[in-house]
């Protein structure tokens, strides 16, 4: 808000899906505005609508920023500002978060991963007899992604804050659409390394570093989205998703599995495997901070 306030004049609309338009504002930072049934995120309005393919809205078209209101010329509508309420990210202290409590939410959130996770991202497809094998494209990516995400792993456990950053940028970029399957992970890692007492913060500032040097290795949106995730900002869902993970930690890993199953369900729904990749990441993360715990 305090941006449109201070930064008006017309930007223009990035790219359009059904339930998000996403717009680069005039200063540069790009916006989503997002269909009122999806959750709250950073740099997003939520508007009235249920979704935007069928409106007219095209990559390109005018997009007016104002204190009052975002308004798109080619629909001949606003969306009003006044009386918006602001959203914050919330922060997950983990400082009193024992060893044991952290083993426990990983074997949780790992246990709903491999049964209800979306393969094909860094997840990967279980090999099936009788299919045919993945095209060399996609099984470069697959490879790609998996040392790529074993040698960040190893670069974590041994301190190697030069060796996280230079496997890090491996990962940046690497997959297909608007966010890559490595970005999603990082993205997941990043966001748990944020979080007030965790002990992986060497791994934000590797990852923050790599993003901000980085802008061009990926798109902008998966850019953005990174870029927020360091700072401890991502989608609400994520967010309460964590916050859940440890409100039940005090229980064993099939009753935290039972509590969890519907905001995982409701993470999973993001993108294709974004969703997939982002709980990854931040899987990953738990079990690294259990780690480095249990080694000191």
């Amino acid at each position: 808000m305090t941006a449109l306030r201070e930064a008006p004049g017309t930007g223009k609309v990035h790219s359009v899906f059904n339930r998000t338009v996403n717009v680069l504002a005039p200063w540069g930072q790009l916006v989503t505005v997002a269909a009122r049934q999806l959750d709250d995120a950073p740099w997003t309005v939520r508007a009235d609508t249920r979704g935007w393919t069928d409106m007219g809205v095209r990559a390109g078209d005018p997009v007016g920023f104002s204190a009052r209101e975002i308004s798109f010329d080619s629909l001949d509508t606003a969306v009003l500002l006044p009386g918006a309420r602001e959203w914050f990210a919330k922060r997950i202290p983990l400082a009193a978060i024992t060893t044991a409590e952290l083993a426990s939410c990983a074997a949780a959130l790992g246990g709903l991963l491999e049964d209800h996770g979306i393969r094909g991202g860094i997840l990967q497809e279980h090999p099936k007899e009788g299919t045919a094998q993945a095209n060399a494209f996609d099984a470069g990516i697959a490879q790609g992604l998996r040392t790529g995400r074993e040698a960040l792993e190893a670069a974590v456990r041994a301190g190697d804050g030069a060796a996280i950053g230079g496997t890090a940028l491996q990962l940046l970029g690497l997959g297909s659409g608007l966010t890559p399957a490595g970005d999603d992970f990082l993205c997941g890692l990043a966001l748990f390394s944020a979080q007030p007492g965790s002990r992986l913060g060497a791994v934000r500032a590797a990852l923050s570093a790599v993003v901000g040097q980085h802008p061009d290795r990926t798109t902008l949106l998966s850019w953005t989205t990174l870029r927020e995730a360091v700072d401890g900002r991502a989608r609400e869902s994520l967010l309460e998703l964590l916050s859940m993970l440890f409100r039940h930690r005090a229980e064993d890993a099939a009753g935290l599995a039972r509590h969890l199953r519907a905001p995982v369900d409701r993470a999973l729904g993001i993108g294709h495997t974004s969703g997939t990749d982002i709980l990854s990441g931040l899987l990953a993360g738990l079990r690294l901070e259990t780690e480095l715990r249990g080694s000191l």
